[in-house]
């Protein structure tokens, strides 16, 4: 008895020896597989973790969170008393706001005074660099980010209280210059890392483009104003800002799968695919436009879980992009000095692309309205709906995409 126990361990044990050997080899297998991907990434400069994503260092007076950081607690005080008064439901751009309204504005704004000048000083930075912690957990990190692009967004709130001030108190130049102001801190903004980030950097540059169209249609700008308009638009680059932001968010999923230490050996397989998953969505994204996004790498596992946060992104981005286009027209349409019912946009002087429609490939659109005019994309439906740029009460969207008159 004592014997046949012996050999049962004896060949239990070569048996554990034997799967742990072929554990070990699969597991090996996989990890030269990440490792093997991980490579050519290197090679490239790109990151590969969240160490990775540190920036060089920047010079305080360089750093435009030197002069943002220090405000954001007022910044959001003062959001909070002003926004409800400058976004009243009967808000329109041809009536501006009611005296009371600006008188209350003007109250809370004085009581604020060094705001517009630390704004001001931040926006002339070269870098925005947020005091994040890099060696921190990638839960962590993602905290961090988070706060930071809660104060972005109400940065770009209070800019655009700002904006609707100025135009209400007829100075439509000085609210054009802090629209201007707050595109080129959204512009700094978007080397912060991760996609949620961009999905606020989104927001706030459609908030802002919004605010521009108000002022165009309204309003008449000197002609200084309307050459600033279109330089900074002209610098903007939605399509790179993209891509960076994508090498960010994949750093940061490849430093999320290996903290899953327990399970590291049955998540490798996951990871690999992670990573030839995210280099496609990379590769894509530095395309035209309105190149088709293929996809060959199927997504399993954890990485589906990423999928609608990329294509939502994506939408995001070529949103904006044709809404930027489209306002690129409509200032120069607006800055001549004789008015036209019709014009052909590539007599405006603009580049090429600027003209292209993101999602078609095709030149944009421009009709003249009874109270303006309207210029747009064809949207993701690929077809001229004659400028349906208001979204239905059902999706929320809008059949074309652009700028148009501001309701009355």
């Amino acid at each position: 008895m004592k014997h046949r126990l012996k050999q049962f361990f004896k060949v239990s044990i070569a048996l554990i020896a034997v799967l742990i050997g072929v554990a070990g080899f699969l597991s090996w297998r996989s990890y030269a597989e990440v490792e093997a991907a991980l490579k050519p990434i290197r090679d490239r400069g790109e990151p590969v973790s969240l160490a990775n994503l540190r920036t060089a260092a920047v010079a305080e007076d360089e750093n435009a969170a030197t002069y943002l950081k220090p405000i954001a607690a007022e910044v959001e005080q003062v959001v909070n008393e002003a926004y409800p008064i400058a976004y009243p439901d009967d808000f329109s751009w041809r009536h501006g706001l009611a005296e009371g309204q600006i008188a209350t504005l003007r109250q809370i704004f004085d009581a604020h005074p060094h705001l517009p000048d630390q704004l001001a000083l931040a926006s002339h930075c070269n870098s925005l660099a947020w005091p994040l912690d890099f060696e921190s957990s990638p839960n962590e990190l993602m905290g961090q980010v988070m706060q930071v692009s809660q104060q972005v967004r109400a940065i770009a709130r209070l800019q655009v209280i700002r904006t609707r001030y100025l135009a209400a108190i007829g100075k439509p130049d000085d609210a054009v210059a802090v629209c201007l102001e707050e595109l080129r801190l959204v512009r700094l903004q978007a080397d912060t890392p991760l996609l949620v980030s961009w999905m606020v950097n989104m927001a706030c540059r459609r908030e802002v483009l919004f605010q521009l169209n108000g002022i165009l249609q309204t309003e008449t700008l000197t002609p200084q104003t309307h050459a600033e308009i279109e330089r900074e638009l002209a610098q903007q680059q939605l399509a790179s800002d993209f891509t960076q932001t994508l090498k960010s968010e994949r750093a940061f999923g490849i430093e999320s799968f290996r903290g899953f230490s327990i399970l590291a050996a049955s998540l490798t397989p996951q990871l690999a695919n992670y990573i030839e998953y995210m280099n496609e969505q990379i590769e894509t994204s530095s395309r035209a436009p309105n190149e088709p996004a293929s996809t060959k790498v199927t997504a399993v596992g954890m990485t589906t879980l990423l999928v609608p946060a990329i294509d939502n992104a994506r939408d995001a981005m070529k949103h904006t992009l044709a809404t930027e286009r489209c306002l690129r027209i409509l200032n120069a349409i607006q800055s001549r000095q004789e008015p036209a019912s019709a014009v052909d946009l590539h007599d405006l002087g603009l580049p090429a692309e600027a003209i292209r429609d993101p999602y078609s490939g095709e030149t944009l659109l421009a009709q003249s309205a009874e109270s303006g005019w309207i210029v747009y994309s064809v949207g993701e439906n690929g077809s001229d709906d004659d400028g349906q740029i208001e979204p239905d009460s059902v999706t929320n969207k809008s059949a074309d995409i652009g700028v148009g008159p501001p309701s009355e």
